[in-house]
């Protein structure tokens, strides 16, 4: 142990644990950290989408099977206006060739089941330690690198960081589960309205989840809404065919904002991952796959000359920030975007949201160049 190097990785979420597996490639000791026990950090009930660049980030740390049984995959997302009643679906066969042949454009896992794969995985590991900060604190160890994923409410990014650029939607998202009739299976649902957008993720047969935007007071006011009140105020909103039978499970708000966190002027040796180094609205189902795109650079700057150095180490904030940032920011600018353009009435926006599907309808390739930014991102090809 006294000639390896000593990695902390503060956060123990999806973005927290990826990394650790991903750092134990190395000739290195993680140190896993959070304030949460395991079975706490497993026990939440929320869900995430999973694109195509995250299913070969998976496979590249051999994670992807271990959790494909418990995935639902979609065929066809359905992307709708409320205000225009415009429409489009996007299936399979508008994906590249190099894609196509998975028969998936995404797929959606429950958080407890992604947490559950990934805490074995690292008891597979016997240079990852997973410990609370006290623990960790009386062991009095000295640190070569720590990595915060600490989400994005953490109190690291004011102590630790330089200048953090956000901007508040004053919107949160209601997310909670229900059984549907008269849907079409395996298909996702993308719905624009001016409130904010309403998304549903197919998980097993006639459950789906629902991610929920509107104004912050809104979301509040329905979360203390009557199960069967919010199931008859969902119902005016959703496709016809769609038939409510019940709410499953919890109920869970989150406030949605843009953010970007610039590393300090400094050589501290310290970076912040996932969501507390960046944060996107949640339309398009891109949070989390952004997340490990972080771990996925970490690892490949690390992996460039096949070992770590303390030279490296040095340096390394410059460079996983300018290895990220054009995702990144590219992000940011396609999903405020789709904000700005669609979750308000504005007159003056309507002919670009009906000439925006009128594209997609009528051309092949407009429909290719938006599904497949979404499903692979801007680094798909540089992910061995």
């Amino acid at each position: 142990m006294k000639n390896k190097f000593n990695f902390k990785i503060v956060g123990s979420g999806p973005t927290g644990l990826l990394l650790s597996i991903a750092l134990s490639k190395f000739d290195c000791n993680i140190f896993l950290t959070d304030l949460l026990t395991k079975d706490r950090l497993i026990d939440k009930d929320k869900t995430y989408a999973i694109t195509h660049s995250t299913r070969k980030i998976l496979s590249k740390f051999r994670l992807w099977k271990k959790l494909e049984p418990f995935l639902s995959g979609f065929d066809t997302l359905s992307i709708s206006d409320s205000v225009t009643s415009a429409f489009t679906n996007l299936s399979t066969s508008d994906l590249d060739d190099d894609i196509s042949s998975s028969k998936h454009i995404g797929w959606v896992v429950k958080h407890s089941d992604l947490m559950n794969v990934f805490f074995q995985e690292i008891d597979n590991y016997e240079n990852i330690f997973f410990m609370n900060p006290q623990s960790l604190l009386r062991k009095k160890i000295l640190f070569d690198y720590q990595f915060f994923a600490t989400g994005a409410n953490s109190l690291d990014k004011k102590v630790l960081n330089f200048f953090n650029i956000k901007k508040s939607y004053s919107q949160s998202c209601l997310t909670f589960k229900v059984c549907i009739r008269g849907h079409c299976e395996k298909r996702a649902y993308e719905i624009f309205r001016k409130e904010g957008p309403l998304a549903l993720l197919p998980l097993e047969k006639n459950l789906y989840q629902v991610i929920w935007t509107s104004s912050t007071l809104k979301a509040i006011e329905r979360l203390n809404f009557d199960k069967n009140f919010l199931m008859d105020n969902l119902s005016t909103i959703l496709p016809d065919e769609f038939k409510l039978d019940q709410i499953i499970g919890e109920f869970n708000i989150f406030p949605v904002s843009l953010s970007l966190n610039l590393p300090a002027l400094n050589f501290k040796k310290f970076v912040f991952v996932g969501d507390a180094f960046h944060t996107f609205h949640p339309v398009g189902g891109q949070g989390l796959n952004t997340c490990w795109r972080d771990v996925n650079t970490i690892y490949d700057l690390f992996n460039k000359n096949n070992a770590i150095t303390k030279m490296q180490l040095i340096s390394f904030k410059f460079k996983y920030f300018s290895s990220r940032i054009l995702d990144i920011i590219f992000t940011i600018f396609i999903t405020d975007s789709l904000i700005s353009i669609f979750a308000n009435r504005n007159v003056f926006l309507f002919p670009i949201r009906k000439f925006s599907f009128l594209l997609l309808n009528k051309f092949l390739f407009t429909r290719k160049l938006v599904l497949n930014q979404m499903t692979k991102s801007l680094i798909y090809s540089s992910i061995k």
